[in-house]
């Protein structure tokens, strides 16, 4: 159909009205491509339609005329003039050039979308200002600055009279101090060379005290309330005083924190303590065969322990209640057995015995097989428990009673306290072998020690040192099993007792292969040693892996079936030759 006249002329316009709209915006795009967009702004200084060059120079002017300026901060007292002439102050470019890159940068369409996003939006790009107005804000807050003052308790001295107690308490009032915003200051400052406005008001920044007129109140309220009735603190038949003379020192008069200083309070409180608190004591026992019934000889005890949180708080509480007398919260810890409870337990017979000799032995060795043994004798191991003797023999050293004897330490034999405790851990070894109860930890000697061997083959040792190398079993009984240690002469006995529950233990013969003889004799020089004496302090052993089998059955059921490897390492004797001299 062809085209009427009034279609063309109504095509006319529209064509040429976006041919206009194209030519006006690429004349704008020329126009535009090396000036900042409409409404672009430094701070108050307007950059539109400007070069970066021409930005550059009109922003420098403005910074120049500003910082020749003296700026006002007004106070109460007077006012301060800041001399920007000496700041040292400087104009960093980089945001102002950074902000150009990035709005001209992109194709044509995506530059034609930033700037229609832009089209009537004020554009703001901060300048960074550097300067430098220490000195100056360092004199004004010499100036301005005042410190704090903590509220303050004044009292005469407590007087007792007779029944009745007083002193006279005032309170000096806290006052809070001021000291100069210096970050605030230097922002308004860089705020009027950006802008040319600021607040003229010195920043300033109130301090308030540590200890406060409302804390300090408190204080004297609950001193004044002391002084009219004492706190009592009591626990079963004893009782203590807190009275006014006490509790002043208590108070914290110098933090704020708490109505009592916290550390003082513990201080008195742990005074306190020391008449409740009491260690927890586990009962030891001893089974008469004949009777078979168990007595104590080491009766259990309860432990006891005061709970200073609670009891901190309870004080606390007491200042602003009308409750004056504290039940002291003592946390109760029962031992695991009362001795009075000790014959339920199942102890009935004899579950298997461990024995050693220890002939030869010097008498501090002899000593410490004695202290270790009573440590262990006695003991009660619940169903289910795992037995363990650094545990229970604890730390050995002179200080816990032992004396020094030959131990096997860092590949050597040499005097040490505790030396003959694994005659103990042995024949505690061999008991719990024999009653075919569960080894859980168990470690060999580094070299076949003599006295292990005295009537017994080698493999049936333990060694133990506080606190890595451990020797533990477990009592996988129904009943309790009640430890026996004691020594006969130069024999060492170990009996456990308990329940028997039909359960037979077979040891096999121990089996000695790669036997290795010991290294020739090592003689060393002792200047600590008359010349002429010599000493032995290592002696000589084979070399050996010993093993040996176990094997538990009840009723036809094997219940363990296990072996044990020791490996023994040669060893060599060792003499000390004395070369000291007169």
């Amino acid at each position: 159909m062809a085209k009427t006249k009034k279609d063309k002329n109504f095509l006319l316009p529209a064509i040429l009205a976006v041919i206009l709209l194209i030519l006006t915006n690429l004349t704008y795009q020329l126009v535009i491509q090396d000036k900042y967009y409409p409404l672009t702004f430094v701070g108050d200084t307007n950059i539109s339609f400007l070069t970066q060059g021409q930005a550059i120079r009109k922003l420098q002017n403005k910074f120049d005329l500003r910082t020749k300026q003296k700026v006002q901060f007004g106070y109460a007292q007077g006012f301060f003039n800041i001399d920007l002439a000496t700041a040292s102050a400087k104009l960093d470019y980089s945001e102002v050039e950074k902000a150009f890159s990035l709005s001209h940068s992109g194709t044509f369409l995506e530059k034609l979308q930033k700037q229609i996003g832009l089209i009537g939006q004020i554009r703001l790009i901060e300048a960074q200002i550097i300067l430098n107005l220490d000195k100056q804000a360092n004199a004004i807050a010499a100036a301005v600055d005042k410190p704090y003052t903590n509220a303050q308790l004044i009292f005469d001295e407590i007087t007792t009279q007779e029944s009745t107690t007083s002193a006279n308490i005032q309170i000096v009032e806290a006052v809070n101090g001021i000291s100069l915003d210096k970050e605030k200051l230097q922002q308004e400052v860089k705020k009027f060379i950006s802008t040319g406005k600021y607040n003229r008001e010195l920043p300033l920044t109130s301090l308030p005290p540590k200890v406060t007129t409302e804390h300090m109140t408190k204080a004297k309220a609950a001193l004044a309330d002391v002084l009219k009735e004492p706190i009592k603190l009591q626990f079963q038949e004893n009782s203590w005083t807190l009275d006014a003379k006490q509790l002043l020192i208590l108070l914290d008069l110098t933090q704020g924190l708490d109505i009592l200083d916290k550390d003082k309070t513990y201080t008195y409180m742990g005074k306190i303590a020391k008449e409740i608190d009491q260690a927890v004591q586990e009962g030891l026992f001893e089974f008469n065969p004949q009777t078979k019934r168990v007595s104590a000889f080491q009766p259990s005890q309860e432990g006891r322990k005061l709970d200073l949180e609670k009891t901190f708080q309870l004080i606390t509480d007491s200042l602003s209640s009308g409750n004056k007398t504290i039940n002291l919260p003592v946390d109760i810890i029962k031992p695991k057995i009362a001795t009075s409870d000790v014959n339920s337990l199942g102890i009935k017979e004899l579950l298997g015995r461990g024995i050693s000799h220890f002939a030869g032995s010097i008498e501090n060795r002899i000593y410490n097989v004695n202290l270790t043994a009573q440590k262990i004798n006695g003991v009660l191991i619940p169903p289910g428990e795992v037995f363990s003797f650094n545990r229970t023999v604890g730390d050995i050293t002179a200080a816990t009673g032992f004396k020094q004897a030959y131990v096997i330490k860092e590949g050597r034999t040499v005097l040490d306290d505790g030396g003959g405790v694994c005659q103990d851990s042995t024949t505690l070894f061999r008991a719990v072998l024999n009653a075919g109860l569960p080894v859980i930890r168990r470690t060999a000697h580094a070299y076949r020690v003599g006295y292990y061997e005295q009537g017994f083959p080698p493999g049936l040792d333990a060694t133990v040192f506080y606190p890595s190398v451990d020797f533990q079993f477990k009592n996988d009984t129904s009943a309790h099993i009640l430890i026996q240690a004691y020594t006969v002469g130069i024999t060492l006995y170990v009996d456990l007792y308990g329940t028997a529950d039909g359960r037979e233990a077979t040891l096999t013969k121990s089996v000695v292969t790669n036997q290795t003889p010991p290294p020739p004799e090592l003689r060393q020089d002792d200047p600590t040693l008359p010349k002429g004496t010599v000493k032995q302090v290592d002696w000589a052993a084979w070399g050996a892996t010993v093993t040996f089998s176990r094997t538990v059955t009840r009723g036809g059921e094997t219940l363990i079936k296990e072996t044990f490897k020791s490996n023994y390492k040669p060893w060599q004797a060792v003499y000390l030759i004395g070369t000291k001299t007169e």
